[in-house]
Parts: C-alpha cells; structure tokens; sequence
C-alpha cells in the first residue's frame, strides 16, 4: 500500500503531465459556455430590436406616414429576421393599395426568396395573383407552383392555377386544376367555376 508520500507524488507527476491539458480543457468549456451565453443574449436583443422596428414600420405604413414605404423598404434589406419577412408582406400590401406593383411584387420576392415555407408561401400566392392581374401569366404560374409543396395552400394554389390556365385558352388544363383544387377542400368558387367549364364545353 503506497504511502502518503507516495500517493503525494503520484499526484504531483500526474499533474505534471496532465495539468496543462486539464486546465486548456477548462478554459475552453468556460470559454464556450459564456460564448454561448452571450451569443443567446445577443439573439435575443437582434429580436427585440427587429420586433420593435417591426411595430414601428406597421404603425407608420398604417399612417400612411411620409417616407413610411422608403423605412420599410430599409428595414426589409438590412435585416434576415422574420420580422423583416413579415415587413415586407405589409409592404406590399400597402404598395398594392398604393397602385405600385412593382414594389410590391419586389417586396414579395424579398419573401420568396428567403423566408420559412409557411410565410414564403403566402408571399408566392399574393405574388401570383398581382402577376395575373398584370397578364404575366408564365410569372405568375411558377409562382403559385412553388406555393402548391405546401399542402395548407394546395387547394388555393390549384384553384389560381386553374384560372392562369382557362385566362391562357387552356380549358382542358384548367378543368384539371379546379377539379384538383375541390380535391384538395376548396370550396364555393372552385366548384362554380369547374361547373361552367363543363357547361360551356
């Protein structure tokens, strides 16, 4: 059985030969634990910040305040948040209000191009409607296809479809679409207007 000075010196040499790993092992796990604690404190207050910029462009796009539309176009570009997402949704709500498609359908494609499925889209249906409204009708057909992956939109996404397609000539094709669109739980006008397809067939 080893001594106490024995046991002493055994301790010793194995600090000797561990004590430097042992310590650089601490000082990195501190180091990333305080790390992550200010990047989570930092998150936190990039959100609250993009939150309240939100409010504020909400309260002044409302207001039909001056520059409202130059403040929200700004806060859309030079953030990636969700808030800067849903800032532009507004945007082009009120750019449509205002008779400015283009903005609004930039706007929309700021959406598009970088939000989550859910919020992108409803950016690509708003998007496909403005774009058939203007007779662009390719645009707005690859808008309301990327929007039909998500299944909350399937049967909204057919129903626009089938309209792109009967406004293009394309009675056959249409048919197709409003039929999808009931299967999918569309109701009221999807059936009305499948109906007067085949009626005028």
């Amino acid at each position: 059985m080893e001594t106490e000075d024995q046991q002493i010196e055994r301790i010793k040499q194995f600090w000797n030969e561990h004590g430097k790993g042992i310590i650089a092992g601490l000082i990195v796990g501190f180091g990333l634990f305080y790390g992550w604690r200010y990047y989570d404190a930092q998150t936190r207050a990039n959100q609250e910040e993009a939150s309240q910029q939100f409010e504020s462009i909400l309260v002044q796009l409302e207001a039909d305040q001056e520059n409202s539309m130059t403040a929200a176009q700004d806060f859309v570009t030079s953030s990636d948040t969700t808030y800067a997402q849903l800032a532009a949704l507004e945007l082009a709500k009120y750019a449509v209000d205002n008779n400015d498609y283009a903005t609004a359908i930039s706007a929309l494609q700021s959406v598009r191009d970088n939000a989550e499925p859910a919020i992108r889209a409803v950016a690509d249906m708003r998007q496909a409607r403005l774009l058939f409204a203007q007779e662009q009708y390719d645009a707005a057909m690859a808008a309301v296809q990327a929007a039909e992956s998500v299944e909350a939109f399937k049967a909204q996404a057919a129903e626009l479809k089938g309209d792109i397609l009967l406004a293009q000539g394309d009675t056959t094709g249409a048919r197709s679409a409003y039929q999808a669109a009931l299967d999918a739980g569309a109701e009221g006008l999807a059936e009305i207007k499948l109906n007067s397809i085949v009626a005028g067939s």
